[in-house]
């Protein structure tokens, strides 16, 4: 009796511990802001993004994220060869909790003109999506945007978008070249009662 006891205390106490290690992403300050703007270009299409304290410039290499902690969240293709023309979109990455706190969907593509192993495929495009309060990740965009920023921040910041429905749908976007699977966007999505950001879509995929 006593060693289940001593059993069951020390399954409890390594619950709590696993517990107490779960990944936290701390909150952005102004100086945090600061640092990661200085660090990207002007310009909001120009691929640059800081995700938790990361900078990355799309198109990076998928490899990069993987590097940093990011897992996929069950992709079939995942270790598999790629072919030349390969393009797929919404792929779930995440901490490796599988959870919607810190997920993101990124775009997995090869236009090298060969096969090319799973980890040498490209990165194009990351989508944030903002999951309530309890979402983890911080995202920090050139010029200051982060996903606390509103729809005022950011017509102020980048000017006025290409396409602006947000009235109508809650959301706008800024672009350049064709509007396809190529090209560079960037998505900026609203709630339409508080104007804050609830998603952040960045694509910067060149067509060769």
């Amino acid at each position: 009796m006593k060693k289940i006891l001593i059993l069951c205390l020390s399954l409890f106490l390594f619950t709590l511990t696993a517990c107490g290690n779960s990944k936290k992403v701390k909150e952005l300050t102004k100086e945090d802001i600061k640092t990661y703007t200085s660090q990207m270009k002007a310009d909001p299409l120009s691929g640059d993004i800081t995700l938790n304290g990361v900078k990355y410039t799309l198109p990076v290499k998928a490899q990069s994220l993987v590097d940093n902690g990011w897992k996929y969240n069950d992709f079939a293709d995942k270790g598999q060869p790629l072919k030349h023309g390969y393009y797929v979109d919404s792929i779930y990455m995440d901490d490796g909790s599988k959870s919607a706190e810190t997920r993101i969907t990124v775009t997995l593509y090869n236009t090298s003109g060969s096969t090319v192993k799973f980890d040498d495929a490209m990165l194009g495009a990351i989508k944030v999506e903002k999951e309530g309060d309890s979402y983890k990740n911080t995202v920090v965009l050139p010029k200051g945007i982060t996903l606390a920023s509103t729809y005022d921040d950011v017509i102020k910041t980048y000017g006025a978008p290409k396409v602006d429905y947000f009235k109508q749908t809650g959301w706008i976007t800024y672009f350049i070249s064709d509007m396809g699977a190529y090209g560079q966007e960037l998505r900026i999505d609203f709630d339409k009662n508080t104007k804050v950001i609830t998603s952040i879509k960045l694509k910067n995929i060149p067509k060769n």
